[in-house]
């Protein structure tokens, strides 16, 4: 694991939520991972630092709570978060494959982060509101019983959150499947 922190605010509204971003990496020492304009025009930003200088940033950020329509922190996020947002991560097709679906992104990002702790899974890709109506995917592999120990867990969050939209595992997906949907 890595040492540093992970970050997440969706602003209400495009143009003031860049604003608020701009006040973040100002107030504090941290860097933008990934700033995302979604399909029901929200704003959303992930930012990564050392603890303090996230807890600054989003401090910053609930000043303007009007805007702001959820966030997150994470202490010490499970590297494999962190390289499912680069892209990073290696496919086993002879494993199963979990998929949680949520209504919002920031609770499917610490729901990740769970899953990837919970039991010997990897997270394989997080698939953020383009395109899905400001839904988010996490798609995440292991061996069934690990994909079953996690999966229950993220559920459980998501479910507490209201924020559960639907999951499924599959044993054994066929290859097509892996190719198609891990890209």
């Amino acid at each position: 694991m890595m040492e540093y922190a992970l970050g997440m605010v969706e602003f209400k509204n495009i143009a003031m939520g860049i604003s608020v971003t701009d006040l973040m990496v100002k107030a504090a020492n941290v860097i933008i991972v990934k700033s995302i304009i979604t399909c029901p025009g929200k704003y959303m930003v992930i930012i990564r630092g050392k603890l303090s200088s996230i807890n600054a940033a989003i401090e910053k950020s609930i000043e303007y709570e009007e805007i702001v329509s959820d966030y997150f922190i994470l202490g010490n996020p499970h590297d494999s978060v962190f390289d499912a947002f680069n892209g990073k991560y290696e496919i086993n097709k002879d494993e199963a494959m979990g998929i949680i679906e949520t209504s919002n992104v920031p609770c499917l990002i610490e729901a990740a982060d769970m899953i990837a702790k919970t039991a010997r899974c990897y997270i394989l890709k997080i698939k953020m509101a383009r395109e899905l109506g400001g839904k988010a995917l996490v798609f995440f592999a292991g061996e069934v019983a690990a994909v079953e120990a996690s999966s229950k867990a993220a559920i459980k969050y998501v479910t507490e959150k209201d924020k559960l939209v639907s999951h499924s595992i599959i044993a054994s997906p066929d290859p097509m499947i892996w190719d198609t949907l891990i890209k």
